[in-house]
């Protein structure tokens, strides 16, 4: 396959460009600095790129397969309260895989994008209201756009819960169209290479088309 990348330079990004790499791919990643991405193959080809302009993305992605994006930020204090940058990223993003005519998206959001009382009591009234509600909330209006405002473009949401950079252990990744997986007594975690495995998964076979998927490692 030809894999446009964007977020390579990030962790979960990086575990894309080396499965992906690893599985024969020609990966091109649009990263904001080149020279922050030290990893070198002759299949992979960095450029730069912003992620706000559509036409500077638009001819990185024609001829690709698939479109994946690890991109996320890490909110200031400043802008706690006030976090857009998954709607901000997706319309241009959207915007560039029309103009390149491509519709295979796979992208990573989390776990608990939405509110649901059955969620755990930390979740819904201490993480969300002290620490992740901004961040939660706007990938869960990330993910809404694509429902109603992008039927042509067939997208995946992944969502893992808390990510860990411990190694793979190899076997199938837990899969789940839902919030989250829910399994009594266990604290499910989710290695980075199991995020890139199940997203490059998804592209090769086209699964999980439209659909919001809870993931963690098995």
């Amino acid at each position: 396959m030809k894999i446009a990348l964007l977020g390579a330079t990030g962790p979960s990004g990086l575990q894309v460009v080396k499965e992906a790499l690893a599985r024969g791919h020609t990966v091109t990643a649009l990263v904001r600095n080149p020279e922050k991405l030290t990893e070198k193959h002759e299949k992979l080809k960095v450029v730069k790129a912003n992620i706000y302009n559509a036409d500077d993305m638009a001819p990185h992605f024609e001829g690709q397969d698939a479109v994946l994006s690890c991109l996320g930020t890490t909110p200031s204090w400043f802008s706690l309260w006030t976090i857009t940058f998954y709607t901000d990223t997706a319309k241009p993003i959207v915007e560039a895989l029309r103009k390149a005519n491509v519709t295979r998206l796979v992208f990573m959001t989390s776990w608990y994008t939405k509110y649901d009382r059955s969620d755990p009591f930390i979740i819904n009234w201490v993480l969300k209201p002290l620490f992740l509600g901004p961040t939660l909330h706007n990938m869960g209006q990330m993910e809404d756009y694509f429902d109603q405002e992008c039927a042509d473009i067939a997208y995946t949401s992944v969502r893992p819960p808390q990510l860990v950079d411990t190694d793979t252990s190899g076997k199938p990744v837990l899969a789940e169209v839902a919030q989250s997986i829910r399994s009594p007594g266990k604290r499910f975690v989710c290695c980075r290479r199991d995020v890139a495995r199940f997203m490059l998964d998804a592209a090769e076979k086209r699964e999980y088309i439209r659909k919001c998927v809870a993931i963690a490692s098995g």
